[in-house]
Formats: structure tokens, C-alpha cells, sequence
């Protein structure tokens, strides 16, 4: 069976988004920093990307997991996102970062951001060593 939120980010670098709806709960909830998306197309929606100009790649650094061998739980990635021009692959930026999710029968039921990853762990109740 697929990692779900493994998944989730190779799905979401590649812009292959059947895959990406694949691995998400059809009541799946992504709190983007545009507001909550809620639903398979709405996560499609954001997650589809308009070529050219600046993209995102996020590379996946540390996996906190909790509950998610029995298709439920709870998991805390450390990211890195990595901003680069899409037209001669130059850096434009990285952010160190954290995305939470929240899974049920083997599917991503819940995403969300954080700028601050110690706040990640913290409010998902994970020990960063």
C-alpha cells in the first residue's frame, strides 16, 4: 500500500494530480493560506499550478508519524520548499517548514502548513529531538 503523504508530496512535485487526489479522503480539508479548501476538486484546484514563472518543489526532510500503520493517525513532515524558476531552474528561495496531516482509511483527511516547525510538532504532539 502507498504512504499516503509520501505520496502527497511526489504526487504534488510531479503536478501529477490524478495521484495526488488519489491518496486525499473525499472530505479531504487543505488549510491553505488562502483559506480552507474542502473536497476532492477544491484540492485539485490548489493544487494545480500554472506553468512558468516561479514553482515550488518540496523536499521532504523527516517524517513524524503517530497511528498511521492502521490507516488513521496523525503525521508531521519536516519540508524544505524550494522556490526556483521554472525557465532556467535558478534558486528563488527556500522555506523551512512543516505540513501536518491527518489521515484516515489510508488517505489524507486533513493538511496544514506551518512556517514554524517546533509549533508543527508541538501542536501535533510530537518530540523534536
Amino acid at each position: 500500500m502507498t504512504d499516503p503523504v509520501r505520496e502527497f508530496v511526489r504526487a504534488f512535485n510531479e503536478r501529477d494530480l490524478d495521484a495526488f487526489v488519489a491518496v486525499l479522503d473525499p472530505e479531504v480539508e487543505l488549510h491553505a493560506s488562502r483559506g480552507l479548501r474542502k473536497g476532492i476538486e477544491a484540492a485539485r484546484v490548489w493544487a494545480t499550478r500554472a506553468p512558468g514563472g516561479v514553482q515550488q518543489t518540496i523536499e521532504l526532510e523527516q517524517l513524524y508519524e503517530d497511528g498511521t500503520e492502521g490507516g488513521g493517525g496523525r503525521a508531521v513532515a519536516l519540508i524544505l520548499r524550494r522556490w526556483h524558476w521554472e525557465e532556467d531552474e535558478s534558486v528563488a528561495g527556500i522555506d523551512v517548514m512543516a505540513w501536518a496531516f491527518e489521515l484516515r482509511d489510508h488517505k489524507i483527511r486533513s493538511w496544514r502548513p506551518y512556517d514554524s516547525r517546533d509549533e508543527a510538532l508541538r501542536e501535533h504532539r510530537f518530540v523534536h529531538p
